[in-house]
């Protein structure tokens, strides 16, 4: 699966280089938005996008997708209230502007009301054939509460009044939502200034309940999608291809945000890694959906004059981390000495090697990634060339009660850079006397099977992490509720891996999700990254990267942080490279 909100990277590898412009809220940014490169020109209307992908999505179905390969193509074929415009770049590319939204809406001055007026003239694909109504919206939260595949939208679903009740089964309607005529509102148990972000997820997307509920939600709704944006599904079969057609009722003139420039979109799936790129520098195909190029062609493809034309390395937002246990009944790893030591002891930049280098990512120093609100760079563990200060560490381990050393338990990848970060950061740990006993897994069983069970606290004392958030700038939200607001910690599928639970980081989550002024949310959030790191329960390592390389013919290619994927709808094909 690939780098979400959750886990994994684009095709289990995420790299990039894009500057970042900072934003003025709380010495945080808004940045992180949209990176276009190649020609952008004039537009020429036609041809196929061909996209080429290792591995399959998790879902097209809109209530249950959940990745960076199914939000990129839902940005074809879903609308949303509101959406992110991918011409703009810097905190512009990051603020949410409506979409399916006839303007923007009306919130009430606490933040908890929020109308939307339906914009007029948006028609579902053949076979539905009619407008989009306020009712497809109320529908479509319904559906992330599917008993059989439980959306992880529902998170956001449940700020809604009336949305715990409907999903336990104690409502038969969801309070907060009314539809009447081509109105909308909704309404929140408590104050959300970031919720117009939220609903630009495809989580929210309207869906059509005459049509869809004939088909089961997930994998089976997922094969017969419709679509509200300007392409729609012809025909999917899971594990192999994809094709996206035309939705014929589709209106440019009620889109403000997609150009659409191709006629179809076509995805193949099963290729390795190196036949893909292969395919892509001979013209056959136009672009990975989840793969980066091999390292050994990095350096080549940023730098050879001709090829850099078609190369780009967008930081994602995304960041890599050591999760350090903090639960006593963990072990040692739960002393706070220990746990500044590790901090301390890494050598990032031999993990930024391991890797792939440069390309892989920037080295991080703090909780929050360049990209969200709230981010401002600090370092408080420093050592000369970010290489770890040895002495350092060996000093807190003597005070922690540990003058010979310690041996840790530590859970990693097994295969490809995971395997080789593991290496590196058992041989610069063990420069201060930490050894690490390393449990190897692949894939996402490392969350699922280790990670994600705090029964298992004891194996990962230490363990590998990556996070993605659910949207860019004004984003932090999907960042310190999962994994460091101490009261979501849950016996499986749980996110917060150390078991972080700080009273004091926990209120001032609570103050940044409801406080209106965006300058003093975003200070609230710096104020509880720098808490987090000062009781060092993390050691991030890497703010993302992510290399992409497309075929000659692709014009105006750009990607957005919303979806860490480029859009679809701006590209265009030269006529002239069939």
């Amino acid at each position: 699966m690939q780098m979400r909100r959750g886990g994994a990277s684009r095709g289990v590898v995420l790299l990039v280089g894009l500057a970042l412009l900072a934003g003025a809220c709380g010495g945080g940014s808004d940045s992180g938005g949209s990176g276009a490169t190649g020609s952008g020109g004039q537009g020429v209307r036609g041809g196929t996008l061909r996209i080429l992908a290792n591995a399959d999505t998790d879902y097209l179905d809109t209530a249950d997708a959940y990745s960076t390969f199914g939000f990129g193509l839902e940005r074809a074929y879903a609308r949303t209230l509101y959406s992110y415009d991918t011409s703009k770049t810097g905190a512009e590319a990051a603020t949410a502007v409506p979409d399916l939204s006839d303007g923007p809406a009306q919130v009430s001055e606490d933040n908890t009301v929020f109308t939307f007026k339906i914009r007029k003239g948006v028609k579902y694909a053949p076979p539905v054939n009619r407008e989009v109504a306020a009712e497809d919206f109320v529908y479509a939260v319904e559906r992330m509460f599917d008993t059989s595949t439980p959306s992880g939208g529902q998170g956001y679903a449940r700020l809604i009044k009336g949305g715990s009740e409907f999903g336990d089964g104690k409502a038969k309607t969801i309070s907060g939502l009314v539809a009447s005529g081509d109105t909308l509102t909704v309404t929140l148990l408590k104050s959300a200034p970031d919720f117009l972000s939220i609903v630009a997820m495809p989580f929210f997307a309207p869906v059509p309940r005459e049509y869809a509920s004939k088909y089961k939600v997930g994998n089976d709704y997922s094969k017969h999608v419709v679509g509200s944006g300007p392409y729609t599904l012809k025909e999917y079969v899971p594990s192999k291809s994809m094709e996206f057609i035309r939705n014929t009722n589709w209106d440019p003139a009620t889109d403000p945000l997609r150009k659409a420039w191709v006629d179809r979109v076509t995805v193949r799936e099963g290729l390795e890694p190196d036949a893909i790129q292969q395919t892509i520098e001979t013209g056959d195909a136009d672009l990975s959906w989840d793969t980066q190029p091999p390292n050994a062609r990095l350096n080549q493809l940023a730098t050879d004059p001709t090829l850099k034309q078609q190369f780009a390395d967008p930081v994602t937002g995304c960041a890599r981390y050591f999760t350090l246990g903090m639960n006593p009944a963990g072990g040692p790893i739960s002393n706070l000495k220990v746990r500044q030591a590790v901090n301390y002891a890494v050598d990032k930049v031999a993990l930024q090697r391991a890797r792939g280098g440069p390309y892989a990512g920037d080295i991080a120093s703090t909780v929050l990634p360049p990209t969200l609100l709230g981010y401002q760079k600090f370092d408080l563990y420093p050592s000369a060339d970010f290489k770890g200060d040895v002495a350092k560490a060996k000093q807190l381990l003597t005070e922690a009660g540990f003058p010979n050393g310690i041996t840790l338990n530590y859970v990693g990848a097994n295969a490809g850079a995971g395997k080789r970060v593991n290496v590196a950061l058992q041989a610069s740990l063990a420069r201060a006397g930490i050894t690490l006993k390393i449990k190897e897994y692949p894939g996402f069983a490392i969350y699922t099977d280790s990670l994600g069970l705090p029964a298992k606290r004891t194996e990962h004392q230490i363990g590998t992490a990556n996070w993605c958030p659910d949207y860019p700038g004004d984003g932090t939200r999907s960042w310190f509720v999962p994994l460091l607001d101490g009261r979501s910690i849950q016996p499986a599928n749980n996110n917060n891996y150390g078991e972080y639970n700080n009273p004091e980081v926990n209120a001032k989550i609570d103050q940044a999700l409801t406080e209106g002024d965006k300058a003093k949310r975003g200070q609230l959030w710096s104020e509880a990254d720098r808490q987090v790191m000062e009781d060092a329960a993390w050691v991030p390592y890497l703010y993302d990267k992510s290399p992409y390389f497309w075929s000659e013919r692709v014009k105006n290619w750009v990607w957005t942080a919303w979806s860490n994927q480029p859009d679809v709808t701006t590209m265009w094909l030269d006529p002239a490279m069939p």
